[in-house]
């Protein structure tokens, strides 16, 4: 798997440069060099110092305005980083980084309100983090993918098991609030703490999942859309023994659960993508976004997704899309060459993500989920084809190894 040109290969292509070249016209070719990557040193130099002074502001922030202003700064630093760089991954560290500092802290505010005004639990809670933050692949527009996973307590413990629901209701409220008032909007999926579905104690959490892999006919729905945000459970504060393993038995249960494997796996090769006869683009006809397609739901998310089924049905306890697929490709799960291009996929990909994030903040249009890819330069319209080809490619071989996992159930004894 190819992550570009390593620092020796740069070295070499120097050299080969300046072996053409008399010892005026070398220094004056290395200065230009040097033009080129001091200033790039010195802006991701400032993005780091940054960085750390943000999680720190964010850490003694005694207010949802100083939280949001701290939120507010990280997009403005990623943007400029963006600017300079064009690198996913770095957009991805700072906004990541940086809100998990946030979210730390409006947990902390959220219980120091509770505490005084009389009510309190000191029962141990895990905060954990699903979808795009669950990856640590957050980026400047975002929103809220919590849950919470606290103690049970002792049987003598001095509150009800009502009188714990309740509290952590209240909290998982509260958290919910302060965290939109930070600047990091509600999960239009309701994926927050404070829904019920989404907080609890571990027995609590095992049995939902039990009932998550019936796949009963009301609630199918319902069942593998959380199971599959589930997949991706990443721990962020609080009690470290108490949620750090959480995401690993979520995933081990489910890749346990050949019906689960099969019914996601049906799902995910199947999801639509922006390709049509010959590769063309398919966009839309007519209304508001005519001539654009939605690089979200017909690019990104069956990327994502089909790179996660495959991670979690071999065993790989990474969460982030690019480490997936450099562990895929490390233990033989995929071909040098198929992993370069999901690799170069997801780059190209977010990068468009970002860069209409980035036009949206800047009011220059209203939906960022939309690009016309007509718009693009010739050659990002031809890297942008290729990158949904080959996620097309994924998807069909994930069709062959569901349908063989299908077949195979068959032959399985209902107890299994």
């Amino acid at each position: 798997m190819k992550d570009g040109l390593s620092i020796p290969h740069i070295g070499i292509a120097i050299q080969e440069q300046l072996a053409r070249m008399d010892s005026a016209s070398g220094e004056e070719y290395l200065a230009g060099v040097a033009q080129i990557i001091a200033p790039l040193q010195q802006c991701l130099g400032a993005s780091r110092d940054e960085m750390s002074v943000l999680v720190a502001d964010a850490g003694r922030a005694e207010n949802t305005d100083a939280l949001r202003r701290t939120n507010d700064n990280a997009v403005r630093v990623a943007s400029e980083l963006f600017a300079a760089t064009r690198s996913v991954p770095m957009v991805q560290e700072i906004c990541t980084t940086v809100r998990d500092a946030i979210a730390e802290r409006a947990l902390e505010l959220s219980r120091r309100k509770l505490y005084f005004s009389g009510t309190y639990c000191d029962l141990p809670l895990a905060l954990l983090a699903v979808g795009s933050d669950g990856r640590r692949e957050q980026t400047l527009v975002t929103d809220q993918d919590y849950l919470f996973l606290h103690d049970l307590g002792s049987p003598d413990s001095e509150l009800s098991e009502e009188e714990m629901a309740d509290y952590f209701g209240m909290l998982g409220s509260l958290f919910a609030s302060k965290m939109a008032e930070a600047g990091i909007s509600r999960c239009s999926g309701g994926i927050m703490p404070v829904n019920s579905d989404w907080r609890g104690s571990l027995p609590q959490w095992q049995q939902r999942l039990t009932t998550m892999f019936l796949f009963e006919r009301s609630d199918w729905e319902k069942n593998i859309v959380n199971l599959i945000a589930l997949m991706d459970t990443r721990f962020v504060c609080g009690d470290k023994g108490l949620g750090y393993y959480f995401g690993k038995m979520v995933r081990a249960r489910a890749r346990n659960n050949p019906q689960a494997m099969k019914q996601m796996g049906r799902i995910v090769s199947a999801m639509k993508l922006s390709k049509g006869f010959l590769g063309r683009f398919v966009i839309e006809a007519e209304g508001l976004h005519k001539g654009s397609f939605n690089i979200k739901l017909l690019a990104w998310m069956p990327l994502v997704m089909s790179i996660r089924l495959l991670a979690v049905s071999v065993g790989i306890e990474e969460t982030s899309t690019l480490g997936r697929i450099k562990r895929l490709w490390n233990d033989g799960h995929v071909t040098d060459k198929m992993a370069t291009e999901l690799a170069a996929a997801y780059h190209i990909i977010t990068g468009h993500r970002i860069s209409q994030q980035i036009k949206r903040l800047k009011r220059i249009i209203d939906d960022d989920s939309y690009i016309n890819p007509y718009e693009l330069s010739g050659n990002e319209r031809e890297e942008l084809k290729a990158a949904i080809g080959s996620i097309d490619e994924l998807q069909s071989m994930l069709r062959g190894r569901f349908s063989m996992l299908t077949s195979v159930d068959h032959f399985l004894p209902a107890s299994q």
